[in-house]
């Protein structure tokens, strides 16, 4: 049985920076819900971390959040076989990344990131907040990205997905005021993690270059934000300055490298 009833739960907990929030999460003594796509990979990281925190409780929930009840059955799992438990802490990272021009992309794939990036971020908060609410505590962390103000050709969906989570995070942040509930965003450029995909040497570069950071420093500038009770924060000298940027950008600036791209990967 675990120390505590304090609950959180991760959604992409299985691998890059979702595991890096449930250790970070485990060593402030948090018990953990981990939830991914494969059942598998979920119990392999439980299994882990119960060898690691032995006085801490990992569920491990196999799900596939681009499916519409997929929020509901996170929220009934965790009621049936846990219950009682207090979810203090929400982090919403489960992500896609399909970058491809959008007149190709499958339909299908079109639907899971609106569905995991928006449709599964907004119903977890609405199964869990109310738990929250009533105890006069809690955190809600969602995960969005620099990309929620550009335009970039390519992401098309990734980026409105995106911006809908910057929206959505500000709108509930307000609604919490006052109420022990603290509702954050926060906005990273690029991550080194498999989501991203980068050759190894390109990895190193974009580090050395500070456009990119590692998985670990992301989430423990993210937790860091979340647990001050802050919201909004840009990692990255170079993100901060392309943000004040974003304003001037139009579409025929990024039109002529659009076409350039997709006639040289002949996408058309």
């Amino acid at each position: 049985m675990p120390l505590n009833n304090k609950y959180a739960l991760v959604t992409g907990g299985s691998s890059g920076m979702g595991l890096q929030y449930v250790r970070m999460l485990a060593d402030r003594g948090y018990n953990i819900i981990i939830v991914a796509l494969f059942q598998n990979e979920t119990d392999e990281v439980a299994a882990e971390m119960s060898r690691l925190y032995p006085d801490l409780d990992f569920l491990s929930i196999g799900m596939d959040l681009s499916t519409v009840n997929a929020p509901r059955n996170v929220f009934r799992t965790v009621s049936e076989q846990r219950p009682g438990a207090e979810v203090e802490v929400l982090i919403n990272n489960a992500g896609m990344l399909h970058p491809m021009h959008f007149r190709n992309m499958p339909p299908e794939k079109v639907s899971s990131i609106i569905m995991v990036h928006n449709h599964a971020t907004a119903m977890l908060c609405r199964y869990f907040l109310p738990g929250m609410l009533e105890r006069g505590r809690g955190y809600i962390l969602n995960i969005s990205s620099l990309a929620a103000w550009f335009p970039f050709p390519f992401l098309t969906t990734y980026a409105s997905t995106k911006s809908f989570t910057r929206i959505f995070t500000r709108a509930l942040r307000t609604e919490c005021q006052k109420t022990g509930v603290n509702v954050s965003a926060i906005y990273f450029g690029a991550v080194d993690t498999p989501l991203l995909g980068l050759p190894p040497k390109y990895s190193r570069l974009a580090r050395r270059l500070g456009i990119m950071i590692r998985p670990e420093k992301a989430a423990s500038k993210a937790l860091r934000m979340m647990f001050k009770g802050r919201s909004g924060r840009i990692p990255g000298l170079v993100n901060k300055i392309g943000r004040l940027f974003a304003p001037l950008l139009r579409p025929w600036i990024f039109g002529p490298i659009e076409r350039r791209v997709t006639r040289h990967w002949d996408l058309k």
